[in-house]
């Protein structure tokens, strides 16, 4: 999935949001970590806009082969969820990644996708979709309710007074749903042994079972896209909030390989009573994150911690002391960062 550089990079792309209206705050960070290239990517939007307008979107997109279809989901989900009725969210959500896989497909869609090219292998740009993708994890917050959708092993977690409430599930190839499908679609599932690690993967490659792009495992005429040996059909879950929830925490696998679920919740809600103490951004508590989970030594971790690492924290109750404006931190932040972390 990714061969580890010299040295890990630990320059960190952070930033933080705030929308009054709806009482959210939010913050979030992404580091490179010991990979040769950054492939995340994620947004923060306060509302999709249209007949959205009451809902707030967030989402981490996990790159793998090169960061094209990440970069291309960031700028293409949010807008192709909003196109869809806001009446029947399974549908929006559902029709929405399937779209990207379609979008994808598009000869007129090459030029945008290749755009996003920050790397070149053997002098070749990387923006080729049968053979990049990411996962994408997302995360619509209403008044009454959160609405997730996973396609891949991004998480999403909820913090319930102070216990983590999984939001979505991983998609591995060796859960018995994911491995029947990918058998009848004509695929394999194969066990490796990487030191005392197991994983298991599709044809000897991804160690995921669902992403947007991959095109080469989804060529199927026959069968339909939720069918395919790798799947853009997400898992959508509803969830009522409570006056209990705390946070939200949405994350690639580098942070999950590493650390539980309630490992992270426990990090953070420690962190949140010093910061709101310190008056810090709730970006500095993702950074503080991303640094725990990252790998010294990749020899003696097993490579464990060597991944690229994004993780996004939304606060659902106000909190005195935090930092959160619409600006984001301006020591760490890119354009690109900042502009996609908005309120409105």
């Amino acid at each position: 999935m990714g061969q580890a550089a010299g040295a890990a990079v630990t320059h960190k792309e952070s930033g933080n949001g705030h929308c009054s209206v709806k009482q959210l705050s939010w913050g979030f960070s992404s580091m490179q970590g010991w990979r040769p290239r950054m492939e995340d990517s994620h947004f923060a939007m306060a509302h999709l806009g249209g007949d959205w307008a009451d809902t707030a979107a967030f989402a981490v997109l996990d790159g793998h082969g090169g960061r094209e279809v990440a970069f291309f989901c960031q700028h293409r989900l949010p807008s192709a969820i909003a196109r869809h009725p806001r009446a029947d969210p399974e549908a929006a959500l559902r029709k929405a990644f399937e779209g990207m896989d379609e979008l994808l497909c598009r000869p007129e869609e090459q030029s945008y996708l290749q755009s996003f090219t920050g790397a070149t292998r053997n002098g070749n740009k990387m923006s080729d979709a049968r053979r990049v993708g990411c996962t994408a994890v997302v995360c619509l917050v209403q008044s009454e309710q959160l609405i997730v959708a996973n396609a891949g092993d991004s998480r999403a977690v909820l913090s319930r007074e102070g216990f983590a409430v999984p939001l979505s599930e991983d998609h591995k190839p060796n859960l018995p749903t994911e491995r029947d499908r990918i058998l009848k679609a004509g695929g394999v599932v194969e066990r490796q042994q990487i030191g005392k690690f197991t994983q298991h993967r599709v044809n000897g490659n991804l160690n995921l079972s669902r992403t947007i792009g991959d095109l080469d495992y989804k060529r199927n005429s026959a069968l339909r896209m939720s069918e395919q040996m790798i799947s853009s059909t997400p898992d959508v879950t509803y969830f009522q909030r409570e006056a209990s929830d705390d946070f939200i925490l949405l994350a690639c696998d580098g942070i999950w390989e590493t650390m539980s679920s309630q490992d992270v919740v426990d990090f953070v809600n420690e962190r949140l009573k010093k910061h709101a103490a310190a008056e810090r951004p709730l970006s500095n508590i993702m950074e503080e994150l991303l640094d725990h989970c990252l790998a010294p030594d990749l020899t003696a971790s097993g490579g464990m911690g060597g991944d690229n690492m994004t993780a996004l924290l939304v606060l659902l109750q106000p909190r005195c002391g935090l930092i959160s404006g619409v600006q984001s931190t301006a020591s760490h932040c890119s354009p690109r960062a900042a502009a996609w972390c908005s309120c409105h």
